[in-house]
């Protein structure tokens, strides 16, 4: 270049030499004077060109040699434009250099072996794969401007993953470079795959009325409910909006609600149908068909909380009582009986066998083809891990949350003493987390949870403290692997599907698919029915749950269970005995029994007969008092029944009193304060037992028994 140029043009050469003396490469002059005719045709400084300037730029260098330059107008692009998207736009898949060109020469050094140390220890990196992961790291950190990892954000990495398509290696980095950041306390929390969930369609929203809106998407602000209810209650409070829009549209405003206009929308909930008042939906499966009675809750529900809300938060001012303007009819919540999706024993019997059997065969190998052939995990989740979780999964009885957020040490070993035999066993506490109705509380569970759980904790490697979504509290996870809690679709998805295969039973049932939370009421319901069984009170103490009516939804009492426990409590024994009687048919041929000239039925009372036709109705029938009807059999009247031709025998029912079944089935002492008790009652024949002088020595019945025995040939009355 001829010298009086040079001097020309110092003020363009002079930045570029400055930034790139350190670069050394052969290749900078060459890149250098490109850029300078760039200049010169479009005769604009370099460092005014904007982003798209610099992009069509960089995109014209074609050819192999000219190819290589990239790295160095790009450079020059991110330090002189301030444009550090530069490189994503021109599409460069080697970072590295251009890296050390805009921070220097191993300066990005440090990041890069922090974030793959851990990740390595972690067992989160491809070791088949290094660079997949650096090259995140470096675009994330030539993106923030800086080679310190604490200087790369939470929303800049949002941003990153939402710059590149879902099966992307690059955007998978970032994923994983965000649990290094997160551990390290540089960003509050590791990216998760729903923080770009899309939500409520904005079309959908816009159909709602300004003025409810507003309240709504105040009220979506500041509540206190779980985020996932939260998201399920939104959009029926959009439907609650369009009705007023379109039934009463002076009170598209929660304030103007009146109790009649409340009630109404109660009255039309019970009537619509699927999609009514919907807006635009991405699902019109069911469209126009009634709403179901958890359809109808779910509006109803809804709208009742929120209005509570509101109250309570002191937005509006109360009209009405929304807890009983608003509640659900009782027809319809009696159509939401509990009704357990139990798995049949059968089933639940072989998938229990399949898990206790599952190897690392069994399951279904992960990664491509060139993770595998260099011998990289040929599963997803180590085998003691998936053990531990099926273990959880087939014995705890937890919800799939309760399960991924189970702490590292969850297990606890205590011994109890068998109170009938004497001998101590081993007894296996598991920690629950809390959960949504309940705080953290221990229960036994089988032994065999602890050993697996414990035989994953010797191989598990080490992982960082996360967040628990409850707490708020960072600690160790016990189903923590790859930096990240275990997928919370995985056992779902994947395992049952795999376990079911491997029993030789369908994947649904009469009942619906078998999922992991249809355990919980197998369990349930097993321990309810057992021979040794949990009261309900235990149930719902082992369950976690807060109200009786909770535990209800998950176990009930099986038909086999409920027909035994009937047998056993011998109900029509219980109030029905049977007593031996004598008929004497001569005396009914002749017609004394009818002329009242001879009794013709005689009750065996053990030491004597009673010749009363109505002994049935007699107060003092289980402790005689002797008075007229009475007939001794020592007697010689009594004796004479017993040799006396045309004598049959039968059984008749008696239907006992309370007082008589009690001291039926108590002691003499009993029987005894029955006849007390009936001292001042007449008898058949009149006179009362104290008046006889028979309260003091009665006959008590003997002859009652408890079951129905085989009756004569006469047959029974």
């Amino acid at each position: 270049m001829h010298a009086r140029n040079r001097a020309d043009l110092a003020r363009l050469i002079d930045p570029l030499e400055t930034v790139s003396a350190r670069w050394g490469n052969a290749l900078t002059d060459s890149a250098r004077n490109m850029l300078l005719m760039e200049v010169g045709r479009r005769s604009v400084a370099y460092w005014a060109w904007d982003e798209q300037t610099w992009t069509a730029f960089v995109a014209s260098v074609t050819g192999e040699i000219r190819h290589r330059r990239r790295a160095h107008l790009v450079a020059w692009g991110y330090l002189f434009g301030g444009h550090r998207r530069l490189h994503h736009r021109v599409g460069m898949p080697k970072l590295r250099p251009l890296a050390d060109f805009v921070f220097g020469y191993g300066a990005v050094d440090p990041a890069l072996d922090q974030v793959c140390t851990l990740l390595e220890r972690w067992e989160t990196q491809p070791k088949s794969q290094p660079e997949l992961v650096r090259s995140s790291v470096l675009d994330a950190l030539l993106s923030a401007g800086s080679p310190r990892l604490e200087d790369v954000t939470l929303e800049l990495l949002e941003d990153l993953v939402a710059d590149h398509p879902a099966s992307s290696a690059r955007r998978r980095g970032f994923f994983k470079m965000s649990r290094v950041l997160a551990a390290n306390g540089y960003i509050p929390e590791p990216l998760t795959g729903s923080h770009q969930q899309r939500g409520t369609r904005p079309e959908t929203v816009a159909s709602v009325p300004p003025e409810w809106l507003e309240v709504v998407l105040r009220w979506r602000k500041f509540s206190t409910n779980e985020p996932g209810t939260v998201r399920t209650k939104f959009p029926l409070l959009l439907v609650a909006g369009r009705w007023a829009a379109e039934k009463h549209p002076e009170a598209t405003s929660p304030q103007a609600w009146t109790r009649d206009i409340a009630a109404e929308y109660i009255a039309d909930t019970m009537t619509a149908v699927r999609g009514q008042w919907a807006g635009h939906n991405r699902n019109r499966t069911g469209w126009g068909e009634p709403l179901g009675a958890s359809g109808k809750a779910g509006r109803v529900d809804t709208i009742r909380s929120f209005f509570c809300d509101l109250i309570e938060w002191e937005w509006i001012t109360p009209r009405f009582d929304p807890r009983r303007v608003l509640a659900l009819p009782l027809s319809v919540r009696a159509g939401r009986d509990p009704d357990p999706r139990i798995i049949d024993d059968a089933a639940w019997a072989k998938l229990m066998a399949a898990g206790l059997t599952l190897t690392a065969e069994g399951l279904r190998a992960y990664g491509t083809p060139r993770a595998k052939a260099a011998g990289w995990h040929a599963n997803y989740y180590p085998i003691e891990m998936i053990r531990a979780l099926v273990g959880v999964w087939l014995f705890g009885g937890l919800r799939m949350d309760e399960i991924r957020r189970l702490e590292l040490e969850c297990v606890r070993w205590d011994q109890a003493t068998d109170p009938d035999s004497g001998e101590t066993y081993r007894v296996c506490l598991l920690h629950i987390p809390v959960n949504k109705t309940t705080a953290a509380f221990s229960k036994p569970v089988d032994p065999i949870v602890g050993e697996l759980i414990d035989a994953w904790k010797t191989v598990r490697p080490a992982q960082p403290d996360i967040t628990d979504r409850k707490t708020g509290q960072r600690r160790q996870h016990l189903f923590c692997y790859r930096a990240q809690l275990i997928g919370s679709a995985y056992l779902n998805d994947k395992l049952i599907p795999i376990l079911c295969a491997k029993a030789g039973i369908p994947e649904t049932d009469s009942r619906g698919a078998l999922t992991s939370h249809r355990a919980r009421a197998t369990i349930a319901t097993q321990l309810l029915n057992a021979k040794d069984p949990l009261s309900l009170a235990d149930l719902q103490q082992w369950l976690g749950h807060k109200h009786p009516s909770s535990t209800r939804h998950y176990a009930k009492i099986l038909q086999r269970t409920l027909s035994a426990a009937y047998k056993r409590a011998d109900y029509f024994a219980r109030n029905v005995r049977t007593i031996q009687v004598l008929i004497d048919r001569q005396s009914i041929l002749t017609g004394a029994a009818a002329g009242g000239e001879q009794p013709w039925k005689y009750y065996d009372l053990g030491e004597g007969y009673c010749s009363y036709d109505f002994f049935a109705k007699c107060p003092h029938r289980l402790a005689c008092a002797r008075c007229p009807f009475y007939v001794p059999k020592t007697s010689s009247r009594g004796q004479l029944l017993a040799v006396k031709d045309g004598i049959d025998q039968m059984l008749e029912q008696l239907d006992l009193t309370d007082d008589e079944r009690e001291a039926l089935e108590g002691d003499r002492e009993a029987v005894a304060a029955l006849a007390e008790r009936l001292s001042d009652t007449p008898t058949p024949a009149g006179p009362t037992p104290r008046e006889l002088g028979t309260t003091d020595r009665f006959i008590p019945l003997t002859q009652l028994t408890s079951t129905i025995t085989t009756r004569g040939d006469n047959g029974g009355q």
